[in-house]
């Protein structure tokens, strides 16, 4: 780990939602400052329960589409980093369990020094101050965490 506020390793986790993309778009401009390793990760839940009621060829539909999506993410999100300069890695996950616990282990593999989140993503609700996934990942990681609103 890096001096307290100096980062050299920076990991966004991002779903899609405007307020991820936000959270990418901070992710470049502390890489940029900071002269750090960014990395942008996607993680594809796959509910466990409902496994066991779809077909292998709807679960393999189901893949293909989450990582079309993250690729255009990826895409637009490199584009800008390739603007400001900042090379970045991007990752696409997928886990049936907790998607809170996959982003910290991801973090803790990569030695990250902080953790760049949105408040809310994709299936935020508007009242909420801090949805469930950023709320996890600010409870239980080892590294700070920066929300964004």
């Amino acid at each position: 780990m890096s001096k307290v506020g100096t980062f050299s390793k920076i990991l966004v986790a991002i779903d899609g939602s405007e307020i991820s993309l936000k959270a990418a778009e901070y992710g470049i401009e502390f890489a940029k400052k900071y002269n750090a390793k960014l990395i942008i990760l996607h993680v594809i839940h796959i509910h466990a329960a409902g496994l066991m009621y779809i077909t292998e060829s709807t679960f393999n539909q189901f893949i293909e589409k989450n990582k079309k999506e993250s690729e255009e993410w990826f895409n637009t999100i490199s584009k800008k980093a390739k603007e400001q300069g900042v090379e970045i890695k991007t990752e696409t996950l997928e886990e049936i369990y907790s998607v809170p616990g996959a982003i910290i282990k991801r973090a803790e593999e990569e030695n990250i020094d902080i953790i760049i989140i949105g408040s809310t993503g994709k299936s935020g609700f508007k009242k909420l101050l801090l949805g469930s996934v950023a709320t996890d990942v600010v409870r239980y990681s080892k590294c700070p965490v920066f929300v964004i609103k």
